[in-house]
């Protein structure tokens, strides 16, 4: 019987000072922000990723919080922003190397 290590992992992507409102003192502040990618993995091989979220420093009351999904609700520019924090590449590395191993076998199979 084998054991199969598989799970979810973070990786930053990228720290920027952006304009949120802060949930604790209700004003629209300069933030630090670490936006983070979560992957699935197996056997520590990136599958593919499945969301972004943001770790945010507020500099006007100091709140921290972790873990806040990166969405619209978060930033007021966010259309503008959101192409700065893309996946990294080898979160798909798991995908790319799946159908590399499909196409090679759909490949094979109509060469004899």
């Amino acid at each position: 019987m084998g054991l199969i290590i598989y799970g979810n992992r973070q990786t930053p992507i990228a720290v920027d000072e952006l304009f949120v409102r802060c949930p604790c003192c209700e004003a629209q502040n300069w933030a630090d922000v670490m936006v983070l990618s979560n992957y699935y993995h197996i056997y520590w091989i990136p599958i593919f990723p499945f969301e972004k979220n943001a770790n945010i420093i507020c500099k006007k009351c100091g709140l921290k919080r972790y873990g806040i999904p990166f969405t619209p609700s978060l930033i007021s520019n966010f259309i503008e922003v959101k192409g700065n924090f893309r996946h990294p590449w080898f979160t798909y590395l798991g995908a790319g190397i799946f159908s590399f191993i499909v196409i090679a076998i759909v490949i094979a199979a109509n060469i004899k």
